[in-house]
């Protein structure tokens, strides 16, 4: 005989009368057992079948009975032991109807109807309050609705970025095409809630890497024991815009590169570009970290300002970025004995750091005029009138000041300021008076400095639209290909590779000011505009355009003058009262005849 396992069927479950709850798996299901009232959860080759399976009111019942007592407040259960056990004396008769009342705080009227629901063997759930209405998760629609609604809901289940009204317009076409009334909007926004757990939901309206960052499982949480042993790093692109040096015109937004040292957070190096992230820019920000800032300080004309944090990181974590993964630059990592690991890919929040940092910074460059905001829906509502105001080289200076002024200011995780952290660590009155150092700084500035090839001419090296000269290249005249390193925050030098050793190679005009290597591509971006050949003002474009008027001029004169020609001469063949002087044929002379005499006349 066939079984279909229902709820609120009585059932033998391990020996013990039963009523089935519901599934929980494919093989196993939640039962009630009636002596205990305990919820259990058995297989189903521990339930012994009763000869006649069908489903008991009574069971049906107690099972609501028993969800009632879960969903009551202590409050509830209190008022129900109190009835019930005024009811068991009242059945007992040890009491009247009258003291029952009084003792319960009701009605004699209403006694009677308490007696009417008590049972001895159900206990004190009988008297929970019923509450009136539609029970929860209670659904009335016509079943088919009820089916079309879920398969509609079940082809959304697995999208992302899918707005309510595309689930809404998916549901009325499929109710029009089985001729059913489409419900309510809010009815089937409450069944999505039941049917999508919160992360389907989340990626049904954010997409999938919102809903991963909202609900993903992250146990655990690295913590840093000391500075340098944990930093992070990542790129974005600054929301700003920078002008050229004649502030005539805007040459792009500019991108950041940070290092943030986890334990004390304070930013350990960064660098600003104006090219999309590159091996170059991480090994500058990276050189930047690891090295002390006095000179780069000097070159901002900030040496009044501190900013002693430095030293190698024992182990960088960075994204997977094509940049970050790079040959060039994790062999440049291994040489500098330091360690590195990338992010799982597609988890943001193992960089959590450094991206709230970038978030950090970006509002500080939120207040600048000029700013592009970080969405478009604030984008839209900035001012006309607020245009950019600052060169590349101001904004490199306005940040770093903005650097120091968040080392300086108090950390809501940390409680103090990632400068006193560092200097709690790193101090005269630290744990270690000093950053790690490098033994060789010049040469860890040429492990990762970048590097080209170029000619050396008569004139030396051309590099950067500057000619570098030394006294040392006049052997190797006409050597080509010749491997060259710079270092990107200062082009005043750079270092030739000649028999196996670089050799520095200054500027051929000791008189140039030194620039660096942004300023320099400020300044091409500034110019480019500017090509060999083209106007430099408006004036020389008025004088082309006027010499171009003369020239027109001249040539419609010039065929108005022979049209002019060409009809007078036609005139003149046509209509000219000059004889016209027939040729006669000419008849050779008859020397047989006598000469006649000539006549004359005038």
């Amino acid at each position: 005989m066939q079984i279909e396992i229902e709820e609120g069927m009585h059932v033998v479950a391990r020996g013990k009368a039963a009523l089935i709850v519901g599934p929980v798996d494919a093989d196993s299901v939640e039962v009630l057992l009636l002596s205990t009232r305990q919820k259990i959860t058995v297989g189903l080759n521990e339930i012994e079948f009763i000869t006649v399976p069908k489903r008991s009111t009574g069971g049906s019942e107690l099972l609501y009975l028993t969800r009632l007592e879960s969903e009551s407040n202590d409050q509830e259960i209190q008022l129900a032991l109190r009835r019930h056990e005024v009811l068991s004396r009242l059945h007992r008769k040890e009491i009247s109807v009258a003291q029952a009342a009084e003792e319960i705080g009701v009605t004699r009227s209403h006694v009677y109807k308490l007696r009417a629901k008590h049972d001895e063997s159900m206990g004190y759930c009988t008297q929970l309050v019923r509450r009136r209405g539609n029970q929860k998760n209670s659904r009335h629609l016509d079943p088919a609705l009820e089916k079309e609604i879920e398969a509609v809901l079940e082809t959304f289940r697995k999208r992302a970025g899918v707005t309510f009204a595309e689930v809404w317009r998916a549901v009325q076409k499929a109710c029009m095409s089985l001729n059913l009334k489409c419900p309510a909007r809010k009815t089937i926004r409450n069944r999505m809630k039941s049917s999508f757990t919160c992360e389907e939901v989340t990626r049904l309206k954010y997409g999938r890497e919102v809903a991963a960052q909202m609900h993903d499982s992250r146990p655990g949480k690295y913590k840093a024991t000391k500075p340098l042993e944990w930093v992070q790093t990542d790129h974005t692109l600054v929301d700003y815009e920078v002008l050229t040096d004649d502030r005539s015109d805007t040459i792009g937004r500019p991108w950041l590169t940070l290092f943030i040292d986890v334990y004390t957070r304070v930013i350990l190096g960064y660098y600003l570009s104006l090219h999309p992230p590159s091996t170059l820019s991480v090994a500058c920000a990276l050189a930047h970290a690891v090295m002390p800032k006095e000179d780069f300080l000097r070159r901002l004309n900030l040496s009044g300002f501190k900013y002693p944090m430095y030293g190698p990181p024992f182990m960088v974590y960075m994204d997977n970025a094509k940049e970050y993964r790079s040959h060039k630059y994790l062999s440049s990592l291994d040489r500098a004995h330091i360690g590195y690991d990338h992010r799982p890919l597609g988890k943001k929040h193992f960089g959590g750091h450094v991206e709230r940092l970038i978030g950090t910074m970006m509002n500080k460059v939120h207040l600048l005029s000029g700013s592009t905001m970080s969405n478009t829906v604030v984008r839209k509502r900035l001012a006309r009138d607020r245009k950019p105001t600052q060169t590349f080289t101001e904004f490199a200076r306005w940040f770093a000041l903005e650097v120091m002024e968040y080392h300086s200011t108090v950390h809501s995780e940390i409680k103090k300021t990632p400068l006193q952290a560092w200097q709690d660590y790193y101090g005269p009155h630290g744990v270690v008076p000093f950053p790690p150092q490098i033994t060789d700084a010049h040469q860890f500035r040429l492990n990762f400095m970048p590097q080209e090839y170029r000619n050396i001419r008569p004139g030396g090296i051309e590099f950067k639209t500057r000619f570098y000269w030394d006294p040392v290249l006049d052997p190797f005249i006409g050597e080509k290909k010749v491997l060259i390193k710079y270092d990107p925050f200062s082009l005043k030098q750079i270092w030739v590779q000649l028999d196996g050793q670089f050799i520095p190679i200054p500027f051929a005009d000791m008189t140039l000011p030194d620039i660096t290597l942004e300023e320099h591509r400020a300044k091409v971006l500034s110019s480019q505009s500017l090509e060999s050949g083209s106007f430099g003002d408006a004036q020389a474009a008025e004088a082309h355009s006027e010499a171009g008027r003369i020239e027109s001029a001249s040539i419609k004169k010039t065929r108005a003058a022979k049209k002019q020609l060409a009809a007078k001469v036609e005139y003149q063949k046509e209509f000219s009262s000059a004889e016209v002087v027939k040729k006669e044929k000419k008849v050779a002379p008859d020397y047989s005849l006598p000469p006649k005499p000539f006549k004359g006349g005038v």
